[in-house]
């Protein structure tokens, strides 16, 4: 190799030992559900996405698929859940939004706000931006045969 060629490729490879990695393999969170509990029998499960489209399902209790699985998200259901995410911007809600119905169930939604973690809890009565974002993310398990709307009683043996 030249000494010229050999500049280049010290160069070109300094250049790139600068630049900052972010996710370079889509292990961040980008956007996570987790459900709560109602009187009934509403199913309480976690639903995690990845920057890799990569999902990790949860079915905790009341659901009708119990334990942990995973399915992966197109490229057009990544567009479609980024343009949702825009759209709703989760970090310019409280933490908490109350609700005046006593029974229904709680949701939580989760995403990263400026390098900071942002969490916003509500029940059924949160900003149609918010129940849009979550409806999106059952929308997409539920097309894999993840069953995130209606509970399941639990079995009883005899």
């Amino acid at each position: 190799m030249t000494p010229c060629r050999l500049l280049l490729v010290f160069a070109l490879l300094s250049t790139l030992a600068c630049r900052p990695v972010i996710d370079p393999i889509g292990k961040d969170l980008l956007v996570e559900l987790q459900t709560g509990a109602c009187f009934g029998y509403c199913p309480v499960i976690r639903l995690s996405v990845y920057t890799s489209g990569r999902v990790e399902y949860e079915g905790k209790q009341f659901a009708e698929r119990q334990g942990r699985a995973s399915f992966q998200l197109t490229y057009d259901e990544m567009r479609q859940l980024r343009r949702q995410m825009k759209k709703t911007n989760v970090c310019q809600y409280p933490e908490r939004i109350p609700s005046e119905v006593m029974d229904a169930p709680w949701s939580t939604l989760t995403t990263t706000c400026r390098g900071q973690t942002k969490s916003v809890l509500g029940s059924v009565d949160r900003p149609r931006p918010l129940l849009d974002l979550e409806n999106l993310l059952r929308n997409f398990a539920e097309a894999r045969g993840y069953q995130t709307r209606r509970g399941v009683p639990p079995t009883t043996e005899e």
